[in-house]
């Protein structure tokens, strides 16, 4: 997992997610507590629309991009898995999106030649409520403390 989370170069991290959706609020947690403090690293949180920051994404020609996004493998709440982009459209990813994912950064990736990550959090509550699971929260923690480290 640290391999896939490394950057490489100008790296975009790029989070997902609407707050009002319980655990699919990982990704604005982890925008709004990233403070990137080296050059060659950028932040963008897209929200529920992906397709909106796309031209954002391929302008700023990153070597990498990761994806941060609440996920649904059956796995345990809370756990942090890479996910290929290929099968983040059969349910992996959840889908509070309007467009499908794979559509959108597969654009961005042959667009720019970048690597894509796409990192999963698995979630433990979709309702309609704000706040995140003590375990996903706690996962997401971890992710900003990996990120703010480098």
């Amino acid at each position: 997992m640290a391999a896939a989370l490394a950057p490489k170069g100008r790296t975009l991290v790029i989070t997902l997610g609407s707050t009002l959706r319980a655990d699919d609020g990982v990704g604005p947690y982890v925008c709004s507590n990233v403070k990137f403090r080296r050059k060659g690293l950028k932040l963008l949180d897209a929200g529920t629309t992906p397709e909106n920051i796309a031209q954002t994404a391929i302008n700023w020609k990153p070597e990498k991009v990761i994806l941060v996004d609440a996920a649904h493998f059956q796995g345990e709440a809370g756990e942090i898995r890479v996910i290929p982009l290929e099968a983040i459209n059969q349910s992996a990813i959840t889908s509070t999106h309007s467009f499908p994912l794979s559509v959108t950064f597969s654009v961005v990736k042959e667009d720019t030649g970048c690597e894509l990550v796409v990192v999963g959090v698995q979630a433990k509550s979709l309702d309609h409520k704000e706040g995140l699971s003590p375990e996903v929260e706690a996962s997401a923690a971890k992710l900003v403390d990996y990120f703010n480290s480098l």
